[in-house]
């Protein structure tokens, strides 16, 4: 497993949060572009996170968080479902997923079951601000499955 330490700058987001099974959070997506888009928000600069809250094997699926984030300047005004959030910056492990999103489950468990306990280091998640997060590195809907490419962001003490 190829992981690699970033340290990484804080990112200012606008997001829409779905309360689901991480599988079914295109509608926050959805959601989120219908606002963002008319407002110019969606830039070849712009940053496309998700953020996951809950782990889906401790809790059940229709209670899993998840915040669809779009990197925006500080004071970006927004309303409705759209709200903004910082993530703070510092050390990650940043590990790149090649293939569907389906299987994004078996990377983070491999990061935090295999990779993290031999790092010598320790999760920072629970800190202020201090989440796990994926990049999505393309467009799913012009991208074989097979083809998408995921960075996922597990920040460390």
């Amino acid at each position: 497993m190829e992981v690699k330490i970033e340290k990484l700058a804080p990112m200012h987001v606008a997001y829409v949060r779905n309360i689901g099974p991480y599988l079914e959070c295109g509608k926050a997506w959805d959601e989120l572009f219908a606002w963002a888009c008319p407002n110019n928000l969606c830039t070849t600069d712009t940053k496309y996170l998700g953020v996951g809250y809950d782990d889906p094997e401790q809790t059940p699926p229709e209670k899993c968080r998840y915040d669809a984030c779009i990197t925006v300047p500080k004071g970006t005004p927004t309303d409705g479902n759209v709200k903004t959030m910082s993530i703070a910056g510092g050390d990650y492990a940043v590990f790149l997923h090649k293939g569907p999103y389906e299987a994004l489950p078996q990377s983070w468990k491999a990061l935090a079951e295999k990779w993290l306990p031999s790092s010598g280091r320790e999760t920072g998640c629970g800190e202020a601000n201090r989440v796990w997060f994926e990049q999505y590195l393309n467009d799913s809907t012009q991208t074989n499955p097979e083809a998408l490419l995921t960075a996922i962001h597990l920040p460390l003490k």
